[in-house]
């Protein structure tokens, strides 16, 4: 696997062309691909049957209608393995179009999702990681829904739809259906999106997420929203305030310094005299 390739790439969209307008916050103008990932078969069966067998244990069911193991690398060794992979970050850098690193957080670093009937999928929303890769382990054949379904407009007239009680236009709706064998990889950060309610069969799903080098302080990881599904575990509130102090802060005073200095729009061009003003 050539970490300067993206091999039988199926679907490719850039994050302005999904939101409809320019962005500021971001790590890239990337915004979702699918694509052949190249990962040993072997070791993606070992994370779902090691998965499987802490389902009942470690998975909850709290926030937007998903079930999964949250910081699921902490008791699958193979997750982590994969999670820092050398070649997979360069690989990912490059569709990137950024740096990237694992994000720092115990308990978002990485997640397995169990979707069915009965364990839900994923209700609308915007991701707080700034990317995300999401690696199907199985799907069931047939499956009826469980495709990734993104809003293609700006997400706060998405939520303001959804929160009057109407349904997201179809015609704003861009369809991705995983497939085995194959990634997707998103900046969904300030992206509307869900996974469609699965009527019948299932999927199980490893995502790995990730963030920007550079910019480690392009992030939507509200307390609230990371407490929502962590609210027995609370060491990850340390470990979020010691990531601000050394890596996020210094990492945007250094942007905050290089950024240019937006000249003045009623500033004389340089040599003209006061009668051109």
């Amino acid at each position: 696997m050539n970490a300067h390739t993206i091999p039988d790439l199926r679907y490719a969209m850039s994050r302005e062309a999904i939101i409809g307008h320019e962005t500021a916050w971001k790590v890239s103008s990337f915004g979702v691909a699918q694509y052949l990932h190249g990962y040993d078969p072997a070791l993606l069966a070992a994370i779902e049957e090691a998965a499987l067998k802490l389902k009942s244990s470690h998975a909850v069911h709290k926030h937007l209608d998903l079930t999964f193991i949250t910081g699921a690398d902490r008791f699958i060794p193979e997750i982590k393995e994969l999670l820092h992979d050398k070649l997979r970050l360069e690989r990912l850098s490059d569709m990137m179009g950024t740096k990237l690193e694992p994000y720092p957080l115990s308990i978002v670093g990485s997640t397995v999702t169990f979707m069915n009937p009965k364990d839900g999928a994923v209700d609308w929303h915007c991701d707080g990681v700034p990317v995300t890769e999401l690696i199907p382990l199985s799907i069931s054949n047939p499956l009826v829904g469980g495709h990734l379904e993104i809003y293609c407009d700006d997400s706060e007239t998405g939520r303001a739809i959804l929160e009057s009680g109407r349904e997201i236009p179809r015609n704003r709706i861009m369809r991705i259906d995983h497939k085995i064998n194959y990634a997707t990889l998103g900046q969904f950060l300030g992206v509307l999106h869900r996974t469609a309610p699965i009527q019948f069969g299932e999927r199980v799903t490893l995502v790995l997420n990730q963030r920007s080098v550079a910019k480690p302080y392009v992030d939507d990881n509200r307390m609230f929203y990371l407490a929502a599904d962590n609210d027995h575990d609370r060491e990850w509130v340390n470990e979020l305030a010691e990531d601000v102090w050394t890596n996020q802060l210094p990492a945007y005073r250094r942007f905050e310094e290089e950024r240019p200095v937006a000249a003045a729009a009623d500033a004389p061009s340089p040599g003209g005299s006061r009668e051109s003003w």
